[in-house]
């Protein structure tokens, strides 16, 4: 059972799921995933880390998703962020918001961008003025941008999409780690067999070695 894009008819989507169960990480650092029973257990779970300042925004957040079936883990700090991150790698989206006191949105996010790059950044601010946006596209490399006060249907649905696109970038990696698996076998059984060399006259060979070629191009 996969999770399905979030309907815009409730304001906290899916309703009749069993209460959620808080996983407290520290003081200031809250999980909130689904409890035994709820469908989201059925699948992968998707695990979400937002970091702001204002803990009823952090608490907000966590009560939208939590609900769609995310597991949510809450930070109070650019820095307690990162920390959560290095405890927590199952975390694959991150929601930060910009103004921040110490680390800012654009600079948090910017080191997750060197430290986790598979991990996919959306900025929440209240104030998207076009030399934030700049900053953290070019910085960050943000996916999204959701502006505060946010909708919460809006927010369900860039989330939803946000992790399609991260699913289509982990089956991408797993196809290229699969290709270049098979070039290795072809470049070792050409060493051990040379004549094998001549079989890429035949259109399998051939398709392989164009695979070979895609794998070459990715990697470079």
């Amino acid at each position: 059972m996969a999770i399905g894009p979030p309907s815009g008819s409730r304001e906290f989507g899916s309703r009749g799921f069993p209460e959620y169960r808080r996983i407290v990480h520290s003081p200031k650092t809250v999980c909130l995933g689904p409890a035994k029973g709820h469908p989201m257990e059925a699948v992968k779970q998707r695990n979400i880390l937002v970091v702001d300042d204002e803990e009823h925004v952090r608490e907000s957040l966590s009560a939208v998703l939590g609900r769609e079936g995310y597991v949510v883990h809450l930070a109070d700090s650019g820095e307690r962020g990162l920390q959560l991150l290095k405890e927590q790698p199952v975390i694959q989206l991150v929601i930060s918001d910009y103004n921040m006191p110490g680390m800012n949105g654009v600079e948090f996010l910017k080191l997750i961008r060197e430290r986790h790059p598979n991990v996919v950044r959306i900025m929440l601010t209240g104030d998207p003025d076009p030399q934030t946006i700049i900053r953290s596209i070019n910085e960050g490399e943000v996916y999204r941008f959701i502006k505060k006060p946010w909708d919460n249907t809006l927010l369900r649905v860039t989330v939803y999409f946000a992790f399609e696109t991260i699913q289509l970038e982990e089956e991408n990696r797993r196809l290229i780690a699969a290709l270049r698996r098979q070039v290795n076998v072809l470049r070792d059984l050409e060493r051990e067999f040379p004549y094998l060399s001549a079989l890429a006259r035949d259109e399998d060979a051939a398709l392989l070695l164009a695979e070979a070629d895609l794998v070459r191009t990715s990697g470079s």
